[in-house]
């Protein structure tokens, strides 16, 4: 007797486990990047007369926290493309495509809604645009519109609607004739 087989689960699970490390780490990263540390801002120092401000103590390390962030992110990009595992639209719209830098709202990216309709009275027309402060490239998304269904769903959808259409023509031809007959 063969052992029956459980539940399908999801292949390549490991893949999925350190893409998502990844993202959690970068994630940390950046938070600590705009975080001040409660003993570099207090101290400063005078060294023969000269006083360095905690800012200029911590900037280094700011820049240094971005730089291993986007690191992580690189990385985990780079994880998933080679196990060929697709991203959530929403965790890729988290992350700068050009300069893979995680996009926070009001730290390393703004976000403004346009709609480019005359004078604004097409309200399907809004476009919400993400610019990223770092390298300065923007990404445009439709705001409250669903994404077109894939080209073999819309046949397969427009099929069914035109023969439910041809059913209800030919019921209604037929009750037309039973009506004339008598």
């Amino acid at each position: 007797m063969a052992k029956a087989k459980g539940p399908p689960g999801v292949q390549n699970r490991h893949i999925y486990n350190r893409a998502s490390y990844m993202y959690q780490a970068a994630t940390y990263l950046a938070s600590q990047q705009h975080r001040p540390s409660p003993n570099v801002t207090t101290k400063s120092s005078s060294v023969g007369g000269n006083e360095h401000s905690a800012q200029t103590e911590s900037k280094p390390q700011n820049e240094t926290m971005q730089n291993m962030s986007r690191q992580m992110l690189s990385s985990m990009r780079a994880v998933t493309l080679k196990g060929q595992i697709r991203q959530s639209p929403a965790l890729k719209r988290t992350i700068c495509k050009f300069c893979d830098t995680l996009m926070v709202e009001g730290q390393t990216c703004t976000s403004i809604v346009e709609n480019a309709s005359k004078g604004g009275r097409k309200p399907w027309a809004d476009v919400l645009k993400i610019k990223c402060n770092s390298c300065g490239n923007s990404k445009r998304y439709p705001v409250g519109t669903q994404r077109q269904k894939r080209r073999s769903l819309r046949q397969q959808e427009q099929r069914t609607v035109l023969e439910e259409h041809s059913e209800n023509q030919s019921v209604e031809k037929s009750d037309e004739k039973a009506a004339s007959a008598t």
